[in-house]
């Protein structure tokens, strides 16, 4: 739910017409980067504003039900709500401007990988994109391989060479701030990885925060040399994770809008 915030923030910079070449999300960044690579960042406030505080999307009910849907309703999002709606223009979205990549963590060899999905392979990439191991207890298959949520192995993706020719400044968005260290998983969360996630997936699981961590590091180091220019939420902000109250919802939305409209005027040289 974090992800409101961003979209709020991405929204300023489709109106403000800023020339982006690419755009990569990671985990529920993802559906954003579709979005705003399609030019409908409208269309994906209205997404996290309305449809996703909800128990139809996240269900705590369903979570702790083995024989029941995940927790976390992603599949109900995009092929019931996204899909069934027409709400994303597939073929914009892949056109190549910007070009649009998300990360994905391939769950053989235990990497993040960058996908750049085409008009054909956008939801399930989207899908796999998304799918938070605790929250969204599957593995995606694409192309024959299995994959989880890329935020698992790699929180944020600024450093991966691409297969697009990159010209302008780099600008890492982050929902929570650079300097949050990831905790290793308290009893009740390694209780509720054993009970709740793929065995193939659950080392993964209970060493991500060891992942995280070194990005972060790595992430500092690169904001201090002027690499990467970085926007990190400001102080104050409502949204955890699994927030389901729409007044913090849309304050979240309004803050992201707020801070995407000083980030205008910053790239704005």
């Amino acid at each position: 739910m974090r992800a409101a915030y961003a979209a709020g923030m991405l929204l300023e910079l489709q109106r403000a017409e800023v020339p982006v070449e690419v755009v990569i999300g990671s985990s529920s960044g993802a559906i954003n980067a579709a979005f705003f690579a399609a030019r409908q960042m409208e269309t994906a406030v209205r997404l996290w504003r309305d449809h996703a505080p909800s128990a139809r999307f996240i269900s705590w009910r369903r979570q702790f039900t083995p024989w029941g849907p995940p927790g976390l309703g992603v599949d109900d999002m995009l092929d019931n709500v996204i899909e069934a709606g027409g709400l994303l223009d597939r073929a914009r979205a892949t056109q190549g401007s910007p070009a649009l990549y998300f990360t994905v963590t391939d769950v053989e060899t235990s990497a993040m990988r960058i996908a750049r999905p085409d008009q054909e392979s956008l939801i399930e990439w989207l899908r796999a994109a998304m799918a938070l191991p605790v929250g969204y207890n599957r593995v995606v298959e694409v192309e024959g391989r299995g994959y989880i949520d890329g935020g698992v192995a790699c929180p944020v993706c600024f450093e991966e060479p691409l297969d697009t020719e990159v010209t302008g400044p780099t600008v890492v968005v982050l929902t929570r701030p650079m300097q949050t260290a990831k905790p290793p998983p308290s009893a009740w969360e390694r209780l509720a990885v054993r009970w709740i996630v793929p065995e193939s997936i659950r080392e993964l699981s209970l060493t991500q925060h060891h992942l995280h961590n070194g990005v972060m590091q790595r992430l500092r180091q690169a904001v201090d040399a002027g690499e990467v220019m970085l926007v990190d939420p400001p102080e104050g902000m409502p949204l955890a994770r699994l927030t389901r109250d729409q007044r913090k919802v849309r304050r979240g939305i309004e803050m992201g809008q707020e801070r995407g409209r000083r980030l205008v005027k910053q790239l704005g040289g």
